[in-house]
C-alpha cells in the first residue's frame, strides 16, 4: 500500500496508461485516465513520508509497471 501524500498535474509528460509508473531520475509519473501526475511525496506502510524519487529508487519499478498492479 502507499498512500499519496502531494501529487501534481503533468500535462507535459507523453501519454502514459492509467496507472503506468514511470520513475526517472529525481521524478516519478503516473498515468491518469486524462493527464499524467507527478508524485511529489509519498508514504508506504508503516513508514514516514519520503519523496517519491527516493521511494522508487528502492523499489525500482519497472518499465510499464502499473500503480497495484
Amino acid at each position: 500500500r502507499l498512500k499519496l501524500v502531494s501529487l501534481t498535474l503533468a500535462p507535459e509528460v507523453p501519454h502514459l496508461a492509467p496507472g503506468e509508473i514511470r520513475a526517472g531520475k529525481n521524478s516519478v509519473h503516473v498515468g491518469t485516465g486524462s493527464h499524467p501526475v507527478e508524485l511529489g511525496w509519498v508514504q508506504p506502510q508503516g513508514k514516514k513520508p519520503m519523496r517519491a524519487a527516493d521511494w522508487a529508487r528502492g523499489v525500482r519499478p519497472a518499465v510499464g509497471e502499473r500503480v497495484g498492479g
